[in-house]
């Protein structure tokens, strides 16, 4: 028996045989209008039209692999079903009513045989891409609708937080971002740490202390945790202690456990210390920020913006006390890129959706369009497939489109999955 959701994709694209069914008391229906899919709480499909033996009914539509799942639900106890027009189920077994007693029309529909079993080749696929074999021949160009929605998709998740931190007491732009650009910093393992930072140490007493880097390391080294085990490995990091000691008073919470900071398989240039001190060289050339963000039209700007290298200490450290070769520490052209995609541009994108900026919108979609496309692992997969990122938009929807569709099997979902199963209706038996 077909799943709920193949018998969702069969009536949301009309590929039950004909135009006219038969109910299963056998009344004539005519599909007008499948109606408009729901992926929430409540009926499966709002707003359909149907004919009833030439009688037109608006309403909803609830879909179900048997007739019982309806009272196995509860939806003939529930009001919002009231309002149900027809139920379309895979195995019919029994009839079904609403909580006012009126019986409400069942249809079992029929459909081609190759459907389910290309659906089930999906399901059944081991490969890293379950239509690996019929997206080859796909050119890019006929994906592009497809991929300019997963790219919508993406920016919309990754905004959510920015979106929450605007909400949250109101702060200023640039007090949203600096708790958004914390995060970023934290990439890949650190973030959750360095969000803690941002929220441990208010912005007031960042923007304070902001022309000094000093102090700004002395305040944030000492938040993280990493600096009292650190105080005894040299004259600076004592030095930076010893400052903290005198403005920890400006912290909110507590410094965070130095266990929460990961360095297990980061490459150096990737530890939290240079991250931080990195962090705070921005903050003390750069803040006030977010208006110079917005005024930024070129990409070359915009990189331009966050290649501030770590502080002196930092040249011959990537550990404190711990010496190294002489090599300033500046933040690479990945990073920098890396920060862009998962801060800046939906940073940008939460200002347009609550109205903070009209442009900014269209302004970040302007970023992913002139950056290159991430050069990774999943990126030289899709290759391999025949799809080819030509730049950061492209490689940001096939990010998504393997993470929230390929890698969970929702094919059913996906524009790609879904032309896969609908060319199987011209297979041959």
């Amino acid at each position: 028996m077909a799943a709920e959701s193949f018998i969702q994709f069969i009536w949301k694209h009309r590929l039950y045989h004909g135009k006219s069914l038969n109910t299963t008391c056998g009344q004539k229906l005519e599909i007008l209008n499948p109606g408009e899919q729901n992926f929430h709480a409540g009926p499966d499909f709002f707003n359909a039209r149907i004919r009833l033996d030439q009688m037109v009914w608006a309403g909803n539509v609830e879909i179900h692999r048997r007739a019982s799942d309806w009272y196995k639900h509860g939806h003939h106890l529930d009001p919002a079903y009231n309002n149900v027009i027809l139920h379309v189920v895979g195995e019919y077994d029994t009839d079904v009513t609403n909580s006012l007693g009126r019986r409400i029309q069942t249809v079992v529909p029929d459909y081609h045989e190759p459907l389910i079993r290309r659906y089930k080749v999906l399901e059944r696929s081991e490969c890293w891409l379950p239509c690996s074999g019929y997206i080859k021949g796909i050119p890019i160009q006929k994906l592009k609708p497809w991929l300019s929605s997963l790219l919508a998709e993406r920016i919309v998740q990754k905004g959510q937080r920015i979106e929450k931190i605007l909400c949250d007491s109101t702060p200023s732009l640039d007090e949203a971002l600096y708790m958004a650009l914390a995060t970023g910093y934290g990439i890949p393992v650190n973030i959750l740490p360095f969000e803690l930072l941002a929220k441990g140490v208010p912005f007031s007493a960042i923007i304070d202390y902001r022309d000094n880097l000093s102090d700004l390391e002395a305040i944030l080294f000492g938040h993280s945790g990493l600096l009292s085990p650190a105080r005894t490995l040299g004259p600076y990091p004592n030095s930076l202690w010893n400052r903290y000691r005198e403005l920890n008073v400006l912290c909110i919470e507590k410094p965070i456990p130095k266990h929460m900071w990961k360095f297990l398989r980061l490459r150096p240039p990737s530890f939290p210390t240079l991250r931080i001190s990195q962090f705070a060289a921005l903050i003390h050339n750069r803040f006030p920020l977010a208006e110079r963000i917005l005024g930024t039209t070129s990409m070359a700007e915009m990189e331009q913006i966050f290649r501030i290298g770590a502080s002196e200490y930092w040249t011959t450290h990537y550990l404190f006390g711990k010496s190294s070769p002489p090599k300033p520490k500046f933040p690479g052209e990945q990073f920098i890129a890396t920060l862009i995609i998962n801060v800046i541009v939906p940073f940008l994108h939460a200002l347009d959706k609550k109205g903070k900026r009209s442009i900014a919108g269209i302004q970040a979609c302007e970023f992913l369009f002139q950056m290159k496309a991430e050069s990774n692992q999943l990126i030289k997969k899709w290759a391999s497939s025949g799809i080819r990122a030509k730049n950061a938009m492209e490689s940001q929807a096939l990010i998504q489109l393997y993470n929230v569709y390929c890698k969970q099997k929702r094919c059913l979902n996906c524009q790609i999955g879904a032309d896969s199963i609908k060319a199987a209706i011209h297979e041959k038996k």
